[in-house]
């Protein structure tokens, strides 16, 4: 699952696209700039998961493979940076980035797990400062459904990287609160896309198979037994057609995508 997850990365999100940045539409580089926040979460999930001993052998291609994907993303966003403030941002994304990498890539210990985490916070807000400022630049409303649609992309990861940390027993104040938030703010999210009129069938489609496997995976979250294999494959899945669906929106204007 986490394989596939990956070629739907490269795949479905351009990472590793050939094209020069002055043939990329303005929606394409939104979508990038909004998926560094899941591939944030996604190297803590992976971290996690490894200590935890739940699907070790793919969690650390993953890791390995996101960790790459992060920093070949962010230097295009560099060169494709179109403000001075956007510029400013992606710098303080640079410099966080080189502290989380070092804890994130490292052997997990359970004892460091929190300042992982911490440094996973930081990053996330940062890189949704990137994403809300290409929103502001581009200035439409497909800039902004991808916006909120990538950011529920970033809750599947999220919320399994809450997850694991509980699983594995991480002792951290805030653990069980920032995981509540974060599978209340999907719900909230997915209520605004849905009461919004979906701009096409495809849209409409995939919005309805989302919620159908978010109501689907919330059962593992409320069951009294931890069980992480299941969430990571959910999470997998949902952050698939979360991807599917976010590249839709950036397609609506663009029809290379």
């Amino acid at each position: 699952m986490i394989k596939k997850s990956l070629r739907a990365l490269l795949l479905g999100c351009s990472l590793l696209s050939a094209a020069c940045w002055a043939d990329m539409a303005p929606l394409e580089i939104m979508n990038m700039a909004g998926l560094q926040r899941s591939l944030g979460q996604i190297v803590a999930k992976d971290y996690l998961m490894i200590g935890a001993g739940v699907k070790v052998d793919e969690a650390i291609k993953q890791r390995a493979a996101s960790l790459a994907l992060f920093e070949d993303h962010h230097a295009q966003l560099k060169a494709a940076a179109p403000s001075d403030a956007i510029r400013v941002a992606l710098n303080d994304v640079e410099r966080t980035w080189a502290d989380y990498r070092a804890l994130a890539a490292s052997t997990p210990d359970k004892v460091q797990a929190p300042l992982v985490l911490a440094k996973a916070e930081e990053l996330v807000r940062q890189t949704q400062q990137v994403t809300d400022l290409f929103e502001q630049h581009n200035g439409d409303a497909a800039s902004h459904s991808i916006n909120r649609s990538g950011w529920n992309r970033v809750l599947t990861q999220r919320t399994a990287m809450f997850y694991m940390a509980r699983a594995w027993g991480v002792q951290d104040p805030d653990l069980e609160k920032e995981f509540a938030a974060s599978v209340a703010e999907f719900g909230v999210i997915m209520a605004e896309l849905q009461t919004a009129d979906a701009p096409n069938p495809e849209i409409a489609e995939a919005l309805r198979k989302t919620d159908a496997r978010w109501k689907f995976a919330s059962k593992a979250f409320t069951s009294k037994q931890f069980v992480p294999t299941i969430v990571a494959v959910n999470s997998e899945s949902m952050f698939r057609q979360l991807n599917e669906m976010t590249r839709l929106y950036a397609g609506l204007h663009d029809n290379r995508l």
